[in-house]
């Protein structure tokens, strides 16, 4: 069963609802999500947010955090995360920054490096990963480790 296929069957079982907000994924984690036939039945919808001014716009995300941190950042894929999920009045919304490369990132956060949000009304948590690889290989990691990592918080919260 593909991870997708997992997640349809837990948020149909649970009558859980998702959104989706996207940076460096670019609406391929919806894209999967909406593979599954019938993932409208719990997939409301997203936003891809590729440039900061539509991060900052559309999804509320603090302007000082990006000049401060950079958009590739715990606190921005956390409010992109939680902006989503309100604004579409998700039960439960996941987030994707990073670099995909080739070019991009620094010291701290090279290449590679993605940060992915979870958030719900009880809360939202954020996990930095840092894949290997060419700009689709990063891609699709970010993709399913997403994927994976909003299961395994489904599961947590039953």
């Amino acid at each position: 069963m593909t991870l997708f296929q997992q997640l349809y069957d837990l948020c149909v079982q649970s009558h859980i609802t998702i959104a989706t907000s996207e940076s460096c994924t670019a609406g391929l984690l919806a894209a999967r999500i909406t593979s599954v036939a019938g993932a409208s039945s719990f997939f409301k919808g997203g936003v891809i947010a590729y440039q900061n001014q539509i991060k900052i716009d559309l999804l509320a995300v603090s302007e000082e955090i990006i000049s401060k941190e950079t958009e590739v950042c715990a606190q921005v894929v956390e409010q992109m995360a939680q902006s989503v999920r309100v604004r579409f009045s998700a039960d439960y919304s996941i987030a994707t920054s990073g670099y995909a490369g080739p070019s991009g990132g620094n010291e701290i956060n090279p290449v590679g490096t993605v940060f992915i949000a979870i958030s719900s009304q009880q809360g939202t948590m954020s996990k930095r990963f840092l894949f290997m690889g060419d700009r689709d290989s990063i891609v699709m990691q970010a993709v399913n480790s997403g994927a994976a990592l909003l299961i395994n918080e489904l599961k947590n919260q039953k």
